[in-house]
């Protein structure tokens, strides 16, 4: 695509933004009009680009900023457009430019140009971004997909898509068992977005939203864990919990802390207290307590038998 015609997109979203966040109602065959292109360049112009850049929603033909957002209007949006654009130029270009082009972007994002350095590792989704993006789309329209996970049929509707420890997931209800489940993303191959529509459960967003990391169960019912940790530690509790369901019991006079979290599985709590070992400790219940135990027993003595054949 050459320049002057860049400059004309950039021109045409700008405008478009800035009238919307204004509090605009804008509509697409309208607009078609006054910027002298089709009514399909105004569609794709909202929901290839605008839509992903910003909280804009569709009512019949015509696109408002969504119920109950505050915009900003002090805020210049333009260089997020500016990214978009540039950004799909790379990536209508060969193979080769287009994944030189994405790690660019990513480095505009996480390296010394940008005053925030981030240490958060996420894995490379670069040969899934088109399912990305057609399960993007199913989750924002309420669409049913089918697709195969591990060579095995699914049929979901999909809720979420999410990240544990740089890890991505898509969470969803596995409509042919009726149960909400993760599944790996790369996983995951042969998507085709249904045309039927579902309604998500409010508790289903509650459970994720309450998760600790992957291992935790949506079909269990929450219990309550109490760990006490050490003064050493305490304070990367109280700087970021658990998750939400986290709340401090008791401050000891040692600097310790006494803790209650919500989980819905054994191992969603034990593997993150064994990041802590041997400073954070499994009070109740004592289920739990006598398994952290026999595991933590079994893993030295495989330790010490190692050290003895060095």
């Amino acid at each position: 695509m050459k320049k002057h015609d860049y400059d004309k997109i950039l021109y045409r979203l700008t405008t478009i933004w800035a009238r919307l966040r204004e509090g605009e109602i804008l509509s697409t065959n309208e607009l078609a009009i006054e910027f002298n292109v089709s009514a399909k360049t105004i569609q794709r112009d909202f929901n290839e680009r605008l839509i992903h850049l910003f909280p804009i929603e569709k009512i019949g033909h015509k696109w408002r900023v969504k119920q109950g957002y505050d915009i900003d209007k002090t805020l210049d949006y333009e260089d997020e457009i500016v990214l978009d654009i540039l950004n799909e130029f790379g990536s209508s270009m060969s193979s080769l430019i287009s994944k030189r082009v994405n790690n660019l972007f990513k480095k505009i994002s996480n390296e010394h140009t940008n005053p925030i350095y981030s240490r958060i590792e996420i894995e490379d989704l670069y040969d899934k971004l088109d399912l990305i993006k057609a399960l993007q789309g199913a989750i924002e329209q309420n669409l049913q997909v089918e697709f195969y996970h591990k060579k095995k049929y699914r049929y979901i509707e999909p809720i979420k898509i999410t990240t544990f420890e740089g890890y991505w997931y898509l969470y969803g209800k596995d409509v042919q068992v009726d149960k909400l489940k993760t599944f790996y993303i790369k996983d995951i191959s042969n998507l085709n977005t249904t045309n039927k529509k579902f309604i998500v459960e409010p508790n289903a967003i509650k459970i994720i939203d309450n998760a600790i990391n992957i291992w935790f169960n949506p079909q269990n019912k929450p219990f309550e864990v109490h760990l006490k940790a050490n003064a050493n530690i305490a304070k990367y509790f109280i700087r970021r919990p658990l998750s939400k369901t986290q709340r401090v019991v008791q401050f000891y006079d040692d600097g310790s802390l006494l803790l209650s979290v919500y989980v819905t599985s054994e191992l969603e709590i034990l593997s993150e207290v064994k990041k802590w070992i041997p400073n954070l400790f499994i009070l109740n219940p004592a289920k739990i307590v006598k398994k952290l135990r026999d595991e933590t027993i079994e893993f030295q003595k495989k330790q010490m038998d190692l050290l003895i054949d060095v």
